[in-house]
């Protein structure tokens, strides 16, 4: 994100809504960041958490960042692929796909 003129804010040790705090041009996403080996799970609770917090902060937007095995199936011209992972973000509730470029 860094490298796309975000500024950056990692919670160390997040047991929050939000891992990371994004800012860029006065647009702010909260993300929550869910990673496996296999499928990253997300329970209900936490989504709605995330989208509570975003809707108590001016400009705000929840976002999912799901780190995923690479596969045919689940990489598109969104996905930001890195080895043999797949980096996706997604704007809920609605869950669209969403891009770094603002």
């Amino acid at each position: 994100m860094k490298s796309k003129e975000w500024n950056v804010y990692f919670s160390k040790g997040s047991k929050g809504p939000s891992d990371i705090i994004a800012i860029k041009n006065d647009v702010i996403w909260l993300i929550q960041i869910k990673s496996s080996t296999r499928i990253p799970k997300i329970r209900g609770y936490e989504i709605h958490k995330l989208i509570k917090m975003s809707n108590k902060i001016n400009n705000s937007f929840p976002i999912l960042s799901l780190i995923s095995p690479k596969l045919d199936c689940n990489a598109d011209a969104n996905s930001i692929l890195f080895g043999n992972y797949s980096l996706n973000f997604y704007l809920l509730p609605d869950w669209k796909c969403v891009t770094l470029e603002l």
